[in-house]
């Protein structure tokens, strides 16, 4: 990843753009998934999982600039670069927040814009819906690296990028654990800003990025080993 010192202005200003064009990509799936919870169901979980999978699919195609994406490259990442995180993550609200003010001008709203101030009210409802946020967002951070790594990982097993990439973005949909950039979508549709959303949101932050470093520090000590291992 190159240092934000290091970029041009050009490049940086795309840096941003991708950061945007990630939320707006999140947005749209989000939209997809709140459409299929209210249309089908019991089913509709399932089914928006699988349509959310497909936006994290497009962001690693296009090699768009996703927060939690990012978070795996911590390990590595020198701490001046660490800037690079908060700018994306607010790159990714300002395009969440673009679709979420498009869909609530469509005639989706009426039926989006619901379902996501029911999903925020659910989450609060939880019995220490502060620890069950961090916990969650946890799982969450570290599904969303099983599914960025996929690609460089998965060919070498033989097994298909593709099925490595939408399979833990399904997974953590589908039980619902809390994706910090996602979750902002959500709280758009619920209106409310306090102490309770923020600490939530500030949470999840947390939780994502402890869940997404956790395999590459496996990963990082265990090319140490082999490293000293060789050397000797």
């Amino acid at each position: 990843m190159k240092s934000m010192t290091k970029m041009t202005k050009m490049e940086v200003a795309v840096f941003c753009l991708m950061a945007v064009m990630s939320g707006c990509t999140l947005g749209i799936s989000g939209t997809a998934s709140l459409l299929a919870a209210n249309l089908f169901g019991s089913a509709g979980k399932v089914v928006g999982a699988c349509l959310f999978a497909l936006g994290i699919y497009v962001i690693i195609t296009f090699e768009m600039k996703l927060f939690t994406g990012m978070v795996a490259g911590i390990p590595k990442m020198p701490v001046k670069d660490y800037w690079q995180l908060v700018v994306c993550f607010i790159g990714n609200m300002v395009g969440v927040a673009i679709v979420a003010l498009i869909v609530a001008g469509t005639g989706l709203g009426e039926t989006v814009i619901p379902q996501g101030q029911s999903v925020i009210e659910a989450k609060f409802e939880i019995d220490n819906w502060a620890l069950n946020s961090f916990c969650s967002s946890i799982l969450c951070g570290a599904l969303i690296t099983f599914s960025v790594w996929s690609p460089k990982y998965a060919p070498q097993k033989g097994i298909s990028a593709s099925v490595g990439v939408l399979l833990p973005i399904i997974v953590f949909v589908f039980c619902g654990f809390d994706h910090s950039v996602a979750n902002m979508f959500y709280f758009y549709f619920f209106g409310e800003v306090s102490g309770r959303v923020v600490a939530y949101i500030l949470l999840s932050i947390l939780g994502n990025i402890v869940g997404g470093v956790a395999l590459p520090l496996v990963i990082l000590l265990k090319e140490k080993a082999a490293e000293r291992k060789n050397n000797n």
